[in-house]
């Protein structure tokens, strides 16, 4: 908002507001909100010439008054001697809050707080001076002590509203700045796993480059035709250079974005709301309703959350993605996790307590994530985590899913957290109840580290 719009507002909202008055002390001496106001909007406009507002205030609200005191019947001498004392105040106010207290500031509650008091009082003062000159009215020392309790209660108001003003301002900055971490956390863990990728690509590219070469100096032993030979050079060049790209891609995410997240770590809980706040969006940009539901009984602390919030959410986004197709009236996603022991057998105990069998202990954090989604055929989970395999298939324009989700999840469970991943669906037949798809993620306890709540369900 430009400062003159604001100043237009101040001055209008005061203006009006001094018509909200009660009478004290003398006849015609009148408590109007519109200082309340103008209190207010010094403290939020800060960086208006306080000076410059005062006085047109000091203009308007009297003026507003006069007018007023005239369509009532009033004669215009008796009615501008009337709204004089109130130009006073105003115009005193403007001097002594805007010069003779500026060096008070803002810059604490407390400091505002005096010089709102200050400049209160003493305009009080004036007015009551210039109320003795035209009316004659005696300032006795009573008097005195109400204008001090005026200016103690009524700057004590303000700075109330003040504080609140601040509070409600910090809270939606607060919100606002959860909101943007949970998109950049969503953002950066979409790059990491596209580095992932990248960088298994990078080594499958770079044995296509050494056969591309070896290609190169098997025709040049052979004496086989230059043409061929500079073909089979060239393709060897063009890799390489393929690669650099890839590489200064990895090298600018890495080193210009994800650094930044490098040393942080998250708890499974705040991964869960991330999740959830995702779903959800995710659900009103298709329009279909989709309950997100989870529960945890370890609220562990994941170092390495980027892979593991990727797998999450291609999970997540997969169970979306069959909601979808399947017309549900409305789409369930759950995801539980809780922590297991299971026996192992031949250990030196160094990973778990020993059984009473003579077995180690082993604990595993088990997490599922279900949907209610049309299921998954017999033929079709065999082939699932192969990669190239997709089911998205877009009739319009005959583009077809790279196939990648699911891969990326299995191959990321493993690298990252040693764990495995497995799948059950059941497919609704006629008559029957839709049961969906559920993924069971197994990863051992120790990859996290343990900040142990109550179970929490959201």
């Amino acid at each position: 908002m430009q400062k003159n719009t604001r100043l237009f507002l101040m001055v209008a909202a005061s203006s009006i507001a001094s018509q909200i008055y009660v009478n004290m002390f003398v006849d015609g001496f009148i408590i109007a909100l519109s200082v309340v106001m103008m209190g207010i909007f010094l403290y939020i406009f800060k960086d208006l010439d306080s000076v410059k507002a005062c006085l047109l205030i000091g203009i308007f609200s009297p003026l507003v008054r006069l007018l007023i005191v005239l369509w009532q019947g009033e004669n215009l001498l008796p009615a501008a001697k009337l709204v004089l004392p109130d130009m006073a105040f105003f115009f005193a106010y403007a001097m002594i809050f805007g010069i003779l207290f500026r060096s008070l500031g803002f810059a604490s509650y407390e400091r505002f707080y005096l010089r709102l008091a200050g400049s209160d009082f003493l305009s009080n003062c004036v007015e009551m001076l210039v109320r003795f000159i035209i009316f004659h009215q005696f300032f006795t020392p009573q008097r005195l002590i109400g204008l001090i309790i005026l200016a103690v209660v009524r700057s004590f108001l303000i700075l109330l509203v003040c504080i609140a003003s601040d509070l409600y301002k910090s809270l939606l900055e607060k919100a606002e700045h959860e909101e943007n971490y949970k998109k950049l956390v969503l953002m950066a863990s979409t790059f990491n796993s596209e580095v992932y990728f990248m960088e298994k690509n990078m080594n499958e590219i770079e044995d296509v480059m050494k056969n591309a070469f070896l290609l190169y100096k098997t025709l040049e032993r052979e004496n086989y035709p230059k043409s061929l030979q500079h073909i089979s050079l060239e393709i060897a060049k063009d890799i390489h250079e393929i690669k650099k790209g890839y590489r200064r891609v990895i090298m600018g995410l890495q080193d210009n974005f994800l650094s930044d997240f490098k040393d942080t770590s998250l708890h499974l809980s705040d991964i869960l709301k991330i999740l959830s706040v995702d779903v959800e969006k995710n659900g009103t940009q298709r329009n279909i309703s989709i309950g997100f539901s989870y529960s945890f009984e370890v609220n562990y602390i994941i170092e390495d959350h980027f892979p593991f919030m990727s797998i999450l959410r291609n999970l997540v986004g997969n169970s979306v993605d069959a909601i979808e197709c399947s017309n549900l009236h409305r789409g369930e996603i759950d995801i539980r996790c809780r922590e297991i022991s299971e026996a192992a057998e031949g250990s030196d105990g160094s990973d778990g307590s020993a059984g009473p069998d003579g077995e180690t202990c082993r604990k595993f954090c088990l997490i599922t994530v279900h949907d209610n989604g049309p299921g998954i055929p017999a033929d079709i989970i065999d082939v699932l985590f192969e990669p190239g395999f997709s089911t998205k298939y877009d009739e319009t324009t005959g583009d077809i899913n790279r196939g990648l989700g699911l891969t990326l999840v299995r191959d990321l469970l493993t690298d990252k957290f040693h764990g495995e991943i497995a799948v059950e669906s059941t497919v609704a037949a006629t008559g029957q109840v839709r049961r969906g798809t559920t993924f069971t993620l197994r990863i051992p306890a120790e990859q996290f580290r343990v900040d142990p709540v109550g179970e929490t369900d959201s």
